[in-house]
């Protein structure tokens, strides 16, 4: 968020100063690892599909601005039975916005894609344009295009506190104090210790990837195999 805000703003003409509590490619932040997924039908809320249709926009923006390959369109499935939120809510995502899909029963997932054994009784939703990114790739290409474009980014110094100064905002870092017309908070899950008197109901999650090496070769190729969501009765 971060790094996306920095560069956003340097390239409409802004003076822009990122601080970063750690090192440059540090692990500590959301989007790390090798690939992260992004789809349009989203099962969660159809009011999700614009903003990751503008997304796509942007990331394809990045791409020709850096000169980088940065999203991998694999398709995507959702898995599970017809009346499962996951399939059900991404097929009600798809239908209202228009988004390009196949509904398959369970014998047309696993001739299609044989890297997934699933019940009789399920059912999935295709999306040929979902597909994945990747997160250390799109984070360089942010940093340095907003350096490029004039953002001073300045990592290892934690933000200590800020407050309001005037008609503009002060913030104190473990080096020095700065000031500036505005300030934009994207410290994740140290959010709450800067905005401290708001006193979020925050609950801050790790999230784990296990990786598996596959027994036979050529299942889970990107051009063969979409990613896939599941949800399952347990």
């Amino acid at each position: 968020m971060g790094s996306a805000a920095a560069w956003h703003l340097s390239r409409r003409g802004y003076r822009v100063l990122g601080l970063d509590a750690y090192q440059r490619g540090h692990d500590r932040g959301s989007s790390h690892g090798r690939t992260r997924i992004i789809r349009q039908a989203y099962y969660e809320s159809p009011d999700y599909v614009p903003l990751v249709r503008r997304s796509y926009e942007l990331w394809r923006a990045l791409e020709e601005e850096s000169g980088r390959t940065l999203l991998t369109l694999t398709g995507g499935i959702y898995l599970g039975r017809p009346e499962a939120k996951l399939v059900a809510g991404a097929l009600a995502s798809a239908r209202l916005h228009g988004i390009p899909h196949e509904e398959l029963d369970a014998a047309e997932i696993r001739r299609r894609f044989p890297a997934f054994r699933v019940p009789d009784d399920f059912a999935g939703l295709y999306e040929p344009d979902a597909g994945l990114l990747d997160p250390e790739a799109c984070l360089s290409a942010l940093l340095d295009l907003a350096a490029a474009r004039g953002a001073e980014l300045r990592h290892e110094e934690p933000v200590r506190r800020w407050w309001v100064d005037g008609d503009g905002v002060a913030v104190e870092t473990e080096r020095e104090h700065y000031r500036a017309g505005r300030l934009v908070l994207a410290a994740g899950a140290w959010i709450s210790r800067l905005l401290a008197d708001l006193r979020l109901p925050l609950e801050i999650w790790r999230i784990l990837h296990v990786h598996f090496e596959p027994e036979r070769d050529g299942l889970f190729d990107a051009g063969r195999c979409p990613f896939a969501l599941w949800e399952i009765p347990e």
